[in-house]
């Protein structure tokens, strides 16, 4: 029957790579990984935040169209007036009067 080797009789072997076995250096890489993937989801900007600002934009926008709206509504009515008035000018239906002394 032959004795187990023991720790002193066997030549060391020793790694190549920093002088570590290869599964520790996988432990490592394993873990650095790990740490890579917290800081960029910590750091990464929320799914929800995006989509939030998005909705903002979009409601500042419809406001921006509604009141461009309303402006152009405005400019239509005064231009149609102005028109109806010039039009009334060119054909004489309109008399300027002086009415005496009274309340204004």
């Amino acid at each position: 029957m032959e004795k187990p080797p023991t720790h002193d009789e066997g030549p060391e072997e020793k790694s190549v790579i920093f002088g570590m076995h290869i599964g520790d250096l996988g432990i490592i890489l394993i873990a650095a990984l790990c740490t890579v993937t917290v800081f960029l989801i910590l750091f990464q900007e929320s799914p929800f935040q995006k989509l939030e600002i998005a909705q903002k934009r979009q409601a500042i926008e419809a406001k921006i169209a509604a009141h461009d709206a309303a402006i152009a509504k405005v400019a239509r009515e005064k231009k149609a007036r102005q028109d109806a008035i010039d039009k009334a000018v060119a054909s004489g239906e309109v008399s300027i009067g002086i009415l005496p002394g009274g309340k204004h």
